[in-house]
């Protein structure tokens, strides 16, 4: 039998609950006498008053405006999804005394649409803004703090409010449900006057959270493929080691066999039990700020033993220095280099192109301190915002702000405490968060949010950017004693373009790797294939090696042929009649040179790179006048390059 919600299912009758206040308020009243709706009453109102909430409060509670902010930080994955489904609705209403609202789970208002009167009122006579909160705890029964405390639907009228400030108000409201979890995320809310009551409100809302809902569930599962394969991407660069992804919520994605994920405290302690943590870092979603989940290396105690492939006879004369392996004498020099200042435990800098391995450096460093018994834990610090920044690196305490986790939690640096904090993309952060990472460097000191307590600190710290910081100094866009003290040894790593002797101990290994991965037997590839491979500049260096030969080995099977590899890269040696060359997403034309001249191989290189942006447009926007706009030529010229390539369009949409 479905249980009845007495907000929803009773008339409302402003009279009759008067009568009922009034002798709720002098205590005379008996059970049996009163009817479900009336005994629902009964009770909210007595929890309120036993909780202390103020019967004549007349105004709402207003949060400070940083912990506003960091709400709306923590909360802008529902905010994203929700904003467009409630302007959209509210469009549609134009006329009805009403306001639409979104809130947080601690009943914090993140946003309002609606009829500006209403609004101006609401603001006016109770606090009813952005930024205020409607937890029953705060504010008594009410649409917002009832719907999370009952976790459903509620339809709270006039007078059946708690607290008199708010009987002027109808509040219908629904929370809207995790997915997969069916916890409290927020809540729709549908105000209006009291007397504009509308039975068909909570409907509305009920409708709105629907949606809601399903398009979280949506955002989701893709973002459950991008942590799976981010598993993938590590399983493969540590393939003895074990791996566990956690999602957003903290649920675990996916583990390696043979790991047990519950007993991995990844936020409090970043330790394992049975099991030694190698490292720690956060995944975000590609092209935002969006952390998604959390993904952590486990040492095995035994590593697991595969079977690969037997070396290729064109690799000779190549240096290992943990997971980085060189040919490039150039590059051997600088690990060696990187190598002595690993005992002294000072600050690094690595400076190179996205895709060059500054994090696999960087882990080496650690594995061969005298801290490698400590945690490794990498932070994209271009991917964190300001209003998360400290929340991040320093941790919080229990209730430090809306959505807190209930235990409070701990920051990288405490986190990083005995091992390495590895910073990368250390040039894309803004200039207030530069300033609060500078005092902990020079200190070693720092205060949890919402305490006062100071906690030191003792890690190395390893720093990555694919900046100029010099340059950035001199923009004014990063602080220049940030840089001193971040850079005490600097290296820089070059980009694979400049090192092609490692390109084909790059696609070995990485074939290697991908054989443990895909649980394949021993592949090879054809000259004419490695011929291309070996020619082509490599844009994305490492990582986008590692995607070219994945796409190939799973095509081609047990050979790589020229035919498995991509349009770019089979095209990438021809010279085209009129070179061009690429600024951003456009694209303009550039004169040629001679084959026998010095512009021949710039002049190719541009080539590979115009043939490299072409496809991968097609392939991101699925229609050539997206494609054409965001390239910022027009459909004539686009089909121009296209055939001077031989690219077919149609092969990509």
């Amino acid at each position: 039998m479905a249980l009845v919600n007495p907000y929803v299912t009773y008339p409302k009758d402003r009279r009759n609950i008067h009568k009922l206040r009034d002798r709720f308020e002098v205590g005379r009243f008996a059970n049996e006498q009163l009817n479900v709706y009336e005994k629902k009453l009964i009770t909210d109102w007595s929890r309120c008053k036993t909780i202390g909430v103020d019967p004549g409060m007349r105004d709402g509670i207003v949060i400070p405006e940083d912990e506003f902010r960091i709400a709306v930080a923590h909360s802008s994955f529902i905010i994203e999804k929700a904003e467009p489904i409630l302007q959209k609705v509210s469009n549609l209403l134009v006329g009805v005394p009403g306001i639409l609202i979104l809130t947080d789970n601690q009943g914090t208002i993140l946003h309002i649409v609606g009829d500006s009167s209403v609004r101006m009122r609401a603001a006016d006579e109770s606090s009813l803004i952005e930024g205020s909160r409607w937890l029953e705890s705060l504010a008594g029964t009410n649409g917002i703090g009832t719907a999370i405390a009952q976790k459903e639907a509620v339809h709270v009228f006039s007078n059946e409010h708690f607290c008199e400030g708010w009987h002027q108000w109808s509040c219908a409201a629904t929370p809207i449900l995790d997915p997969f979890t069916e916890e409290v995320l927020g809540v729709v809310d549908f105000t209006t006057f009291d007397k504009d009551y509308r039975e068909d409100a909570v409907g509305l809302t009920y409708s709105l959270s629907g949606h809601i809902k399903a398009e979280l569930r949506l955002q989701l599962e893709l973002e459950r493929m991008q942590l799976i394969h981010s598993y993938s991407d590590h399983s493969s660069r540590y393939p003895a080691d074990g791996i566990v992804v956690l999602d957003r919520m903290g649920r675990v994605v996916r583990s390696s066999p043979g790991i047990d994920p519950d007993e991995c405290d990844l936020f409090q302690r970043c330790r394992c039990e049975k099991e030694q943590p190698k490292m720690v870092q956060q995944v975000y979603l590609p092209g935002t700020e969006r952390e998604i989940g959390s993904l952590l290396v486990i040492h095995r105690k035994k590593p697991v033993t595969i079977s690969v492939p037997i070396e290729s006879a064109l690799i000779r004369c190549v240096a290992t220095f943990g997971e980085f392996v060189t040919a490039s004498e150039n590059l051997k020099l600088i690990m060696e280099r990187i190598s002595k200042v690993i005992p002294s435990d000072i600050n690094v800098l690595l400076i190179g192109e996205t895709g060059t391995g500054k994090e696999i450096v960087a882990n080496y460093i650690h594995a061969h301190s005298k801290r490698h018994a400590g945690p490794f834990v990498a932070v994209n610090c271009g991917a964190i915002s300001k209003e998360l920044f400290e929340s991040k690196f320093f941790g919080y305490e229990r209730g430090a702000f809306t959505g807190a986790d209930p235990r409070g939690r701990k920051g990288v640096f405490e986190c990083a405490d005995g091992g390495t904090l590895f910073l990368d993309e250390v040039g894309e952060m803004p200039l207030e968060i530069q300033a609060a990472l500078l005092r902990v460097l020079e200190t070693g000191r720092f205060n949890r949010v919402g305490s006062e307590k100071e906690i030191a600190t003792n890690c190395r710290i390893v720093a990555a950017t694919n900046r100029s910081l010099s340059h950035e100094i001199t923009r004014g866009t990063f602080r220049a004693d940030l840089y001193y003290r971040l850079g005490v040894a600097t290296f820089d790593i070059p980009p694979l373009r400049e090192r092609p002797e490692d390109i084909p101990v790059l696609i070995q290994r990485t074939m290697v790797s991908l054989c443990r991965k895909h649980d394949l037997p021993p592949s090879n590839i054809s000259e004419e294939a490695m011929e291309l491979l070996t020619g082509y500049s490599w844009p994305g260096n490492g990582r986008e090696v590692r995607n070219v030969i994945e796409s190939a080995m799973i095509c081609g099977g047990s050979s790589i042929s020229v035919q498995d590899l991509p349009m770019n890269i089979k095209y990438s040696q021809k010279l085209p009649q009129e070179a061009i060359s690429v600024s951003g997403a456009h694209l303009t034309a550039a004169q040629g040179r001679s084959p026998d001249s010095t512009g021949y191989r710039i002049n190719a290189n541009i080539s590979q790179r115009e043939v490299h942006l072409i496809i991968t447009t097609l392939e991101k926007y699925k229609d050539i006048a997206l494609a054409c706009e965001a390239l910022g030529v027009s459909r004539a010229t686009f089909y121009r390059k296209c055939k001077a390539h031989g690219i077919t369009p149609s092969d990509y949409i």
